[in-house]
């Protein structure tokens, strides 16, 4: 067949790799496309080049897909190609589409009623639900559907995960073959009996796809067991298959897929052309090495590669955030920072947000709220599901098929009819337990030829006889003589069912709230069977092609059609109409995102117990299903990851492992700058037009942050910090550090290092303050700070220098010697009066000396005349505050302890220690051995060594927790020098034994320090000289 022109363009529009994939002229190719690089594309051209060039009819073609949005995709891109004569011929749908469509043709062959009805997911739960009750199973009834589908979808062939497994429990078994009798007897199939029928069918009548030249499977990477036994049989009389499909994007083995079916092609049919299609046109280069290094950590893939045909765009980000709380509101606020730096190049629409599971959606929900962004949930409640709609469809499945059995059930008691529920479960159990369904139990019962066992009481016979029964039977016989061409539609059928239910005010009675808004919804029923019906005209798209010596039934009615549609386009939602799509952010599942692609992908909660899930037993799956979010991204992908779970504060959670290896290299912690080169470079990637920049900043609000800047790239941890949620707890003032400490990286060589600049607050001490009023100018400013300066420098001029001497004390550290002994020092010059007008904190601190000293030279002073005094070394200093001692009696006890005062002594214990002929004062005023600023004592001449080491003593008492303030050190030297040993001797009895090591500890130190005074200081004092020192 010689090629045309539209041949010739087709070929054109493909890569190298795609050529060879549409041209292979080999039985079966295995055509390997990872995300983005045009597998459907390539699949649709291969169909038009099996057509066009090698000559095979449209109807001896069967192209197999996954979802009904990718086979409708499908049959558009043909029809434009091949037009839509030639593209109705072809047998394209899902793998239960196909199926029902030769069940329903040669259903016969097998004993199948060719009338037969889909039992939807519903039906199948409340089926086993009754089986597990009425026989007490002791399965739970979600676990034994769960088995009984995957028992089904495994096919006839063991795979080797099942040689070796224990035998199963006795209920399934049992359960199953009730459960399987039930559906035979209701003439139903539900999903997996379409495609495990259907096999029985192909194996035992071959003859019904003898005409069947080739064979194409879409989403290969999906196919589980039955599937693939389905393939082989659809192409046993000429075994040519082409299969497209991406091992890193098998996300469904939860559903039984086997990714290893790619292996078994491959060995079961040994000269397949494998192609792999290497080139990517959806994503940047910065996603798609990413993407590459989280699926090349699964070692036991298919080993491949991709090429990147874009740019390298944004880098992918990885943002942590607090909480999940946090992660929803950062999500919302980089949305709109984005939306406003693209200048409108960008829509709500090209957003996309996917969770790994459906439970994640809350805290993003809520803050997408709160902002006011309206959104859609794909995979969210569908359209034919809700209430109104599946009252509508159980009654048309009711008059199609009576024997449905949890239809009748539903409503039997819609509108209202005086049914209870216990009434409903007897008939159930009755119906079952006959081996009757309920339509023949209540039929023969309002006809008097057999009385039922449930208590049918008169009224509900009346009514169940004059309303259900009466409309059922009347659309029944209308419904029969329904075809394509007839006068009376499916449409007049559903309006009369409406009218006669009086529908509208049914709804009005039982949804006050929302009435209208499901009543919208009835009428936007009406308008979808409308449009079916305009569809389906010609109806050769539902039809096989005649075989020869084949024959097929034809006896499916237009009402079976609809309902087939109806049960087997579950991901075919009905969207209102009226929302503005463009205005909506979508979120999804990863699982109902497959094959989509958004310019923006965010992908929460990448966490481990979220991302793996928590609860998955293939862990390479789950990478993949990492694989698959990421690789839905166009030009941004962001990861986040909380640092808490939703549970709040009490879940903290660890970033995935399919990310934390090459976290902090390969991801931006933050959101991109969006600047001109980005804004240039992701238009080229979604092929738009950029605006320019000075458009978008004049259309930015005031106030707005440029930058992903709102939540701090490094978050806080609540339980590690003084941070309660939110919320901060105000630390105390930390003294300012105005060094590196010697453990700081500062110190380099033993050197420190030292800055080139100095804080403010480092400062502060040189800080004045004009002592003239009104302004001051910087001249008189800078003349201030020099006479300042100026006085600083006199000062340190008559400061005595300090020699260094042979012991180890730093040279500016005084000695117990300088306390001890010290005479009076002459008083140094004050101060000019220029200087003391220009240094202002000076002249404040003279005021308040002045008029402190003028208030207490009345009062007598309170001072121990026994005390040494010493003055400090610079100015004068504020004497002791005195004023008149209360009544020792009365008054409260008072000191000045570095730490916490012990507790006081028992008043008879200090009776018997204190002696009588020497009292000593209870309250002394609180001493110091360093210099302060308002507490000054002068040192006379020739103070006594003695009363420096009994001060030393009482210091050392105080410190013992169990001794009262005048324990050790009062006590031992006053009673000794009083003549009164035996108070020293009672004391010592009375201690414990870890008191008194701590006395005898503290007497020892003061003999080594008397020794170390006298050795160090002895000929000085008493005239010598040191021998050090000569």
């Amino acid at each position: 067949m010689a090629m045309t022109s539209s041949d010739n363009a087709i070929l054109k529009s493909l890569n190298d790799a795609q050529r060879r994939a549409v041209t292979s002229k080999a039985s079966t190719v295995a055509i390997l496309a990872g995300p983005g690089s045009g597998k459907t594309h390539t699949l649709t051209s291969r169909v038009v080049w099996l057509i066009r060039e090698v000559g095979y009819q449209p109807c001896d073609i069967i192209v197999a897909t996954f979802t009904v949005k990718a086979a409708r995709e499908m049959r558009e891109r043909i029809g434009k190609l091949l037009g839509e004569d030639v593209e109705k011929k072809i047998v394209l749908g899902t793998f239960h589409s196909i199926s029902r469509r030769y069940l329903s043709a040669y259903g016969k062959r097998i004993g199948l009623d060719s009338n037969f009805s889909i039992a939807d997911d519903g039906d199948s739960k409340g089926i086993i639900k009754r089986i597990c009750e009425r026989h007490k199973l002791t399965v739970e009834p979600s676990y034994a559907k769960s088995w009984i589908s995957k028992r089904k979808a495994k096919g006839s062939q063991p795979t080797t995960s099942q040689k070796g497994k224990k035998a199963d429990h006795p209920d399934l078994l049992k359960g199953y073959e009730e459960y399987q009798e039930h559906l035979q007897r209701s003439n139903l199939l539900d999903y997996d009996d379409l495609l495990v029928k259907c096999v029985e069918l192909l194996q035992k009548h071959s003859s019904c796809v003898s005409n069947v030249q080739s064979v194409l499977i879409d989403e290969y990477q999906d196919t589980n067991g039955i599937q693939y036994e389905l393939m082989k049989l659809f192409a046993q009389k000429q075994g040519r298959i082409t299969v497209v499909g991406d091992p890193d994007q098998s996300i469904y083995g939860w559903r039984s897929a086997e990714v290893r079916n790619l292996y078994r092609l491959l060995r079961e049919f040994p000269g397949t052309d494998e192609v792999s299609l290497e080139e990517n046109y959806r994503s940047s280069q910065s996603i798609l090495d990413i993407s590459l290094r989280v699926i090349q950590e699964d070692k036991r893939r298919y080993q491949k590669v991709l090429t990147p045909v874009h740019a390298k765009g944004a880098r992918p980000v990885l943002r942590k955030l607090t909480s999940s709380s946090n992660e929803g509101e950062w999500i919302v606020s980089e949305i709109k920072r984005t939306m406003l730096m693209f200048g409108g190049m960008l829509k709500y629409e090209d957003v996309a947000i996917l969770l790994r599971s459906a439970a994640l959606s809350r805290h993003v929900e809520s803050a997408l709220g709160k902002a006011g962004i309206s959104y859609r949930m794909i995979g969210g409640h569908k359209f034919y599901e809700r209430k109104e709609i599946k009252v509508l469809i159980d009654y048309l499945r009711v008059v199609y098929q009576p024997e449905n059995n949890d239809a009748v059930a539903r409503i039997i008691n819609v509108p209202r009819r005086g049914i209870g529920e216990a009434t409903v479960k007897s008939l159930l159990a009755e119906a079952e337990s006959e081996k009757m369904s309920v339509w023949t139990v209540i039929l023969k019962h309002c006809r008097g030829d057999r009385k039922a066992t449930t208590n049918i009481r008169a009224k509900m016979e009346q009514r169940l006889s004059s309303e259900l029964m009466r409309i059922i039977n009347g659309l029944q016989q209308k419904a029969a003589d329904i075809t394509a061409s007839s006068s009376f539609s499916l449409v007049d059928l559903i309006e009369q069912l409406i009218s006669q239910l009086n529908y509208k005010k049914y709804l009005e009675d039982e949804y006050a709230n929302d009435h209208e808004t499901r009543w919208a919804n009835v009428r936007e029923f009406v308008n979808l069977v409308s449009e079916y019906l305009q569809d389906s005209k010609n109806t050769e798209d539902d039809e096989l092609p005649e075989v020869d010596e084949v024959e097929q039934s034809r006896q499916d009615t237009m009402l079976g059609k609809f309902l087939a549609n109806v049960s087997l386009a579950s991901d075919a939602q009905r969207g209102s109409g009226e929302q503005d799509q463009s205005s909506m952010i979508t979120i999804s599942t990863i699982h109902a995102a497959k094959g989509l692609e958004w310019p923006i992908v965010f992908v929460p909660s990448v966490y481990t117990g979220s991302m793996p899930h928590s609860r998955s037993e293939d862990i390479d799956e789950e990478r993949r299903l990492l694989y698959v979010a990421m690789t839905r991204a166009q030009a941004l992908l962001y990861l986040s990851c909380p640092l808490y779970g939703p549970q709040g504060f009490s879940n903290k959670v660890e970033l995935s492992d399919f990310v934390a290896p090459f976290a902090e290299v390969a991801f931006a912690s933050k959101g991109p700058s969006i600047d001109e080169p980005v804004i240039q470079t992701i238009g080229k990637i979604l092929d738009r037009d950029p605006p320019q920049s000075k458009v978008i900043f004049e259309k930015l609000p005031p106030m707005t942050s440029v930058e992903d800047d709102r939540f701090p790239e490094n978050p806080f941890d609540p339980k590690n910090s003084d941070e309660i949620g939110d919320a901060r707890v105000p630390r105390g003032v930390k003294r300012q550090r105005t060094g590196p400490s010697e453990n700081s990286k500062a110190y380099v060589d033993g050197h420190q290092w030292d800055r080139e600049y100095a804080t403010t607050m480092e400062q502060s001490s040189a800080f004045t303050m004009s002592s003239l009023p009104g302004f001051v100018s910087v001249g008189q400013h800078q003349h201030t700070i020099a006479a300042a300066n100026k006085a600083k420098e006199q000062a340190a001029a008559h400061k005595p220098t300090i020699t260094k001497g042979t012991n180890r004390r730093p040279a500016d550290q005084k000695s117990l010697l300088n306390y001890v002994n010290q005479g009076p020092r002459p008083q140094q010059a004050a101060p000019s009066a220029a200087d003391r007008s220009a240094f202002s904190s000076y002249s404040r601190y003279q005021a308040a000396a002045s008029k402190f000293a003028a208030r207490t030279a009345s009062e007598p002073a309170n001072t121990n005349s026994t005390l040494p005094q010493h003055k400090l070394p610079v100015g004068n200093q504020l004497a002791r505050p005195s004023g008149p001692q209360p009544d020792n009696e009365n008054r409260k006890r008072y000191a000045c302890f570095s730490s916490s005062p012990t507790k006081p002594a028992s008043p008879d214990k200090a009776k018997q220690e204190v002696p009588q002929d020497d009292p000593i004062p209870l309250a002394r005023p609180a001493t110091s051995f360093h210099a302060t600023t308002f507490t000054a004592v002068r040192s006379q001449p020739g103070g006594s060594l003695y009363f420096a080491i009994t001060a030393a003593m009482n210091a050392f008492g105080r410190r013992l927790p169990t001794l009262a303030p005048s324990a050790i050190g009062r006590n031992v030297f006053y009673s000794t020098r009083a003549g009164t040993p035996g108070s020293a001797f009672n004391w010592w009895r009375g201690m414990t034994p870890q008191t008194r090591r701590l006395a005898l500890a503290g007497v020892a130190t003061t003999v080594v320090v008397d020794s170390v005074l006298l050795y160090e200081y002895g000929p000085k004092w008493f005239g010598g000289t040191n021998e050090r020192d000569a």
